[in-house]
């Protein structure tokens, strides 16, 4: 048999005969269920229970299998509306609380408390005619018991999150810290319950992550997480002190290490860091009075090493604290009391390696507070101050001669003036006893005043330099007179040790150097004769005298008996020294 044979008009009558049969049973079936539900909810109604009511009129108006009561189901939903929506808002709560915790997320699971309170705000205000609705349907749900579970939960495990970074010392993602204030404080008993439970945990948390960091030496770390942990405290109303103890604890022991090893420019250093610190976080710290007192201890120690021209180790404090404090007043003044201790530092410029030679120095002279002079290895001449605001000014002559011996150098008295000092340098010499050279100091320059080879160097009251038989045509044998003009001296003749006299006024010159005219009348080798007015005198010394007028200069040396037309007479005998 086909299948097309088996579909007869009969067999297909039957079918839709018992279809039919079943959906006249279904729809009898739904029209008594709703008779039935609208009779509970009536029943309920009746007894106040507006819940259960609630439900049982929503199930009836879902229910479309024949239309009973309808208006009176409307009108009753509409007055247990209300109702409805409390319902309807917690059980989108509880479902909601129940996805956001399965899937660990906490921000969805605030969000949805939040949501909670906002809904709660609304009936539990003491006034709301549906308060005692909300707590049934509340209490219907397990909101509570489901939001404590759910919290307590993510308590635990932000604090495993806690002990986590702890133990592999990773402390990227400290996250839990904020998600653990903001879990509600009911969850904690109340806020003080809550403060005190967590403020114990970060204390001892953010303790250990301090101390570990401080036993590693990373003191600058150590204040930059510190200074940022307690401004996150701080955005989230936390006053974090346990912060600035732990940080004032670590940094003194820090700064007592640095003191203990004298170490100036390391404590310096974390001292300036730790109070920037103080003055971010603004707290007020005991470590800052402890700082203060060491500075001031090295200050005072630094000034008696001065006092004991120690300067080297006054140095070392002042550069090494200078960070924290400006020491370029007391560097300025150890510097100057250095320098007057060792004046050769003025021509040193920094580097104590320089050697000089013949140096001399002095002070409050010249309008230096100190002043120094020298030579160095090429004979080029120095002459350095400094001024009482330590200014330093060196200058150069480099006219002495290269190669030559100086044998002293110092600063002649008789040649200089109160602003300009003059130096003499006393030099060999290959044709007389030395070789005199004065260079004077003006403001910005070393002029040299003269040079010349001679036997002797002097300066009379009046300024006149008298040298001794110097090397020059006109002084050479004769004590040669100079006289300065502009930046040199000049020759101005040579020095007379004599006094001009009439040859009739020579015996009352006994023993003086005199210089007269007078007419040898008798002419003679070592000897001779001369007029002396109406009488005469006998001439001695080593010259060939000849006859005639003459001009000598000589002594006196006595009376010699000599016959003068045959008549026994004594006459003076004059020494002669030079004919001219």
């Amino acid at each position: 048999m086909t299948i097309i044979r088996m579909i007869t008009l009969r067999n297909i009558l039957i079918c839709c005969c018992a279809a039919m049969l079943i959906l006249i049973g279904m729809k009898g079936y739904n029209i008594q269920q709703k008779i039935s539900t609208v009779t509970e909810a009536d029943r309920l109604y009746a007894l106040k229970d507006l819940i259960e009511a609630e439900s049982w009129y929503d199930k009836a108006q879902r229910n479309h299998s024949i239309h009973y009561k309808e208006e009176q189901i409307s009108s009753r939903l509409q007055e247990l509306a209300p109702i409805t929506k409390i319902n309807t808002q917690l059980r989108e709560i509880d479902d909601q609380a129940e996805n956001a915790y399965s899937d660990q997320d906490f921000k969805q699971l605030m969000t949805v408390y939040r949501s909670l309170q906002d809904v709660r705000s609304i009936y539990m205000t003491g006034k709301s005619p549906y308060e005692p609705y909300y707590r049934q349907l509340s209490a219907k749900y397990e909101i509570s018991e489901d939001f404590t579970r759910y919290f307590k939960q993510f308590k635990t495990l932000f604090i495993e999150q806690m002990e986590h970074n702890l133990d592999n010392n990773q402390y990227a993602d400290e996250s839990f810290k904020w998600n653990l204030l903001i879990i509600p404080d009911i969850f904690f008993g109340d806020g003080k319950q809550k403060r005190s439970e967590l403020y114990v945990k970060f204390t001892t948390y953010d303790n250990r992550k301090m101390a570990r960091m401080a036993a590693n030496g990373e003191f600058q770390a150590l204040l930059d997480q510190s200074a940022a942990m307690f401004k996150l405290y701080k955005d989230n109303n936390v006053q974090a002190k346990w912060i600035t103890d732990q940080a004032e604890t670590l940094v003194r022991t820090f700064l007592e290490n640095d003191a203990e090893k004298d170490s100036y420019s390391i404590f310096a250093t974390h001292a300036k860091s730790y109070m920037d610190f103080v003055r971010t976080v603004s707290f007020k710290s005991s470590v800052k009075t402890y700082i203060e007192k060491q500075i001031s201890t090295w200050m005072k120690t630094a000034k008696r090493n001065v006092s004991k021209a120690e300067f080297e180790k006054a140095f070392a404090i002042y550069d090494g604290i200078k960070e924290y404090k400006d020491t370029s007043l007391e560097v300025k003044e150890a510097k100057l009391a250095w320098n007057i201790h060792d004046p050769i530092r003025i021509l040193q410029n920094g580097d104590p390696t320089r050697v000089f030679n013949h140096v001399s120095s002095g002070n409050k002279r010249y309008g230096a507070l100190v002043y120094v002079v020298a030579t160095d290895a090429q004979n080029v001449i120095y002459f350095g101050t400094i001024d009482s605001e330590n200014n330093v000014q060196v200058l150069t002559n480099t006219d002495f001669q290269q190669g030559g011996s100086i044998q002293e150098l110092s600063i002649e008295n008789s040649l200089s003036t109160k602003e300009h000092p003059v130096i003499l340098i006393k030099g060999d010499s290959t044709t007389r006893s030395a070789l005199y050279t004065a260079v004077e100091v003006q403001s910005n320059a070393m002029i040299t005043l003269f040079q010349l080879n001679a036997d002797g160097f002097q300066v009379d009251s009046s300024g006149i330099l008298m040298m001794t038989n110097p090397d020059t045509a006109e002084g050479a044998g004769q004590v040669a007179m100079y006289e300065r003009t502009g930046d040199s001296y000049q020759f101005v003749g040579v020095q007379r040790d004599f006094i001009d006299i009439a040859v009739e006024d020579l015996l009352s010159h006994p023993d003086e150097k005199v210089r007269f005219i007078t007419t040898i009348i008798q002419p003679g080798y070592n000897e001779a004769f001369a007029v002396m007015g109406t009488s005469y005198v006998k001439l001695t010394g080593t010259f060939n005298f000849y006859e005639g007028n003459v001009t000598l200069t000589g002594k006196l040396r006595g009376y010699e008996d000599t016959y003068i037309q045959d008549q026994l007479t004594s006459i003076p005998v004059f020494e002669v020294e030079n004919i001219e």
